[in-house]
């Protein structure tokens, strides 16, 4: 009988810890579903149940977090998400073994390819409508939102006399490959306002980029030299996608433009589309 069910483990560091990992299945033969379950064993949400997504408590602590009760609870999928969105006919279950999930080298890269020695070459994205005009703001920011053919993301930030913005189209999963390498970042005094709130205590130098303002420039303290002209902007779209994609591996038609965004923000836009990513659910084969 042919082998359908494939499995693998990563381990890592996670934001808080020296030591996070989840086990990830991939059955070939099953009906396309993906299924998340904490560490306590307990199933989180599946993406053919729009109620047990809608069930889970958001919280943000430099990253995005679900919580069913007080001994169920995952964060950091970001990073995962965006690859399983190259897998939307497949069958996953993602287990985790810690709290949060390992940051690795703070990229989606690393997931891309643990994921695809298990489910095989990417398929098509499956995108659906999500007919909306909105504009939100936000102290040091705004997002605004409306229908495209596909999905459109431009995205600026600024960090003091720092500003660097990039613009993406996603057509097809070799676009979202091209996302995968940009790690994320932090600049000096953040980290160090994080690290005296007691958060990042898990992270080092291969956790991601340690970046400090120089003139009007980004130059890294601490981690391998930018992997991109624009990596730090170019992740901020990764998270983005990351974040909107959690309910499921569908992406929606619009045209993003946001400034200073994160998690909160990317949380903001997921609650207001969220009724469609499954009202409009592809069907597939």
């Amino acid at each position: 009988m042919k082998k359908t069910i494939f499995e693998t483990e990563v381990q890592g560091h996670s934001l808080s810890s020296e030591c996070a990992a989840v086990k990830i299945l991939c059955d070939r033969a099953r009906h396309p579903r993906m299924e998340w379950f904490a560490s306590s064993g307990e199933s989180l949400w599946t993406t053919v149940d729009l109620d047990s997504f809608k069930r889970l408590e958001f919280f943000s602590e430099r990253s995005t977090g679900l919580r069913k009760n007080a001994d169920s609870s995952l964060a950091t999928f970001e990073h995962l998400t965006p690859v399983l969105l190259m897998y939307p006919q497949s069958y996953f279950e993602i287990r985790a073994l810690s709290k949060e999930l390992p940051i690795l080298d703070g990229s989606a890269y690393p997931w891309y390819e643990a994921v695809r020695k298990i489910a095989g070459l990417p398929q098509d994205l499956l995108f659906y409508d999500a007919p909306i005009r909105e504009r939100f703001d936000w102290g040091y920011g705004f997002m605004e939102v409306s229908p495209a053919d596909s999905l459109e993301i431009e995205y600026s930030i600024s960090h003091g006399s720092y500003a660097d913005d990039a613009y993406v189209e996603i057509y097809e999963a070799e676009d979202l490959v091209k996302l995968f390498p940009a790690r994320t970042f932090i600049f000096e005094d953040d980290f160090e306002k994080a690290r005296a709130e007691g958060l990042l205590a898990g992270v080092d130098g291969s956790c991601g980029l340690l970046l400090c303002e120089e003139k009007g420039k980004a130059s890294v303290v601490a981690g391998e030299k930018f992997r991109m002209p624009n990596e730090p902007v170019m992740h901020k779209i990764l998270d983005l996608i990351g974040d909107i994609a959690l309910p499921a591996p569908f992406l929606p038609r619009l045209r993003i433009r946001i400034h200073n965004g994160g998690h909160l923000a990317h949380r903001k836009l997921l609650e207001r589309i969220l009724e469609y990513a499954y009202r409009y659910t592809p069907q597939v084969d």
